[in-house]
């Protein structure tokens, strides 16, 4: 009898211990997110990480949901590392070039001149790249953060106060840009580049501070820059994946193993849908956009652009180097993305990446 009663009190606690469990497991999560990226709404950008956001909440069931945070509501372009490093918010979406220097690897694919234009080729080099190359796994855990994923942007082209049929029109011309390596491309031909954030580059065209601004054509529509320059030049520079979504380590291993997996595998569906449905449609609802505005569309050149890419250094061989010298593969990463871009379909203007 005291043994069957034992034998029963023991099933009890096992099946109030499954219920315990069981109960941790299906509890409510709520994550914070920010970005600085202006609201879904207007901006593709945020679009996206709304995509990834919904689809998690609705696999869930409801269990995971979400404090959304945008336009900067919690920090500026560059505190968004150190939101996520500190777990102010759970999850970003933002931009490794933000923070220079912290991330020597982060977005790689602008160290090139006119790379591909096709985002399914970028994308599915990158998501390979982070598998063979364990690196930039290891750079984002330095910060307490974890990759969930590197979604695509648009084209970058540029807006002009003046129009711009060839090389020569770009003498003396200020250009807003981004990052260390664009700026090179515009020295080379005579432009100034103005190194500023995208959201204070209206007033200084709008001031005549400056004559041009290079972006992805999706922001273009979300900071309003055709308003202050109505000449659409399609220089067709190329695609980058600025998209980073990061979730803090400590809150991604807190989460329930399902949930784990769930949150990364729906960053990588949502990359590829990025790159397939999202870009397309959005930049065709941007240039839809443009012609009812009046904007002026001008092809540049193929020649020019060849001509333009034979003029510039060799910038991912000196990335390579800087890279190297740091500890990092530069010389295999130029390498592979060259080879994986080569064989996803993409035909390059010049081989990059010349050892001397």
């Amino acid at each position: 009898m005291k043994k069957a009663m034992f034998i029963l009190l023991s099933l009890l606690v096992l099946v109030s211990g499954v219920q315990i469990c069981s109960a941790a497991e299906n509890e409510p999560i709520k994550l914070r997110f920010s970005t600085s990226f202006p609201p879904p709404t207007v901006s593709m950008v945020s679009y996206t990480a709304k995509l990834w956001m919904e689809e998690v909440t609705k696999r869930t069931n409801g269990q995971v949901t979400f404090q959304t945070f945008w336009g900067g509501a919690l920090g500026k372009p560059q505190e968004h590392l150190t939101l996520v490093q500190k777990g102010v918010a759970d999850v970003v979406l933002t931009n490794a070039h933000f923070t220079p220097g912290k991330l020597p690897l982060g977005q790689f694919e602008y160290v090139f001149p006119f790379g591909p234009l096709d985002p399914v080729i970028v994308t599915k080099a990158k998501r390979k790249m982070f598998e063979e190359f364990p690196q930039f796994a290891a750079d984002l855990a330095k910060y307490n953060a974890v990759q969930i994923s590197n979604s695509s942007g648009a084209v970058y082209q540029i807006l002009s106060k003046t129009p711009v049929k060839n090389l020569e029109d770009f003498k003396g011309k200020k250009i807003s840009l981004i990052g260390r390596y664009f700026g090179r491309w515009f020295e080379t031909i005579g432009a100034v580049p103005v190194v500023v954030p995208a959201a204070e580059r209206y007033t200084m065209l709008q001031t005549g501070v400056l004559d041009m601004d290079l972006l992805p054509i999706d922001l273009f529509y979300a900071f309003k820059i055709y308003e202050q320059a109505t000449n659409y030049i399609k220089v067709d520079a190329l695609t980058g994946n600025f998209l980073d979504l990061w979730i803090n380590k400590n809150t991604l291993e807190k989460l329930p193993q399902k949930i784990q997996t769930l949150l990364l595998e729906v960053g990588k569906e949502v990359e590829m849908k990025v790159a397939t449905e999202v870009v397309p449609s959005w930049s065709q609802k941007v240039l839809d956009n443009f012609k009812k505005r009046g904007i002026v569309f001008i092809d540049f050149p193929a020649a020019d652009r060849d001509k333009w890419a034979g003029m510039l250094p060799d910038i991912p061989a000196e990335w390579a180097q800087e890279v190297t010298e740091q500890g990092y593969p530069g010389w295999d990463i130029v390498r592979r993305f060259q080879e994986l871009t080569t064989e996803y379909g993409y035909k390059w203007p010049r081989k990059w990446g010349v050892k001397k």
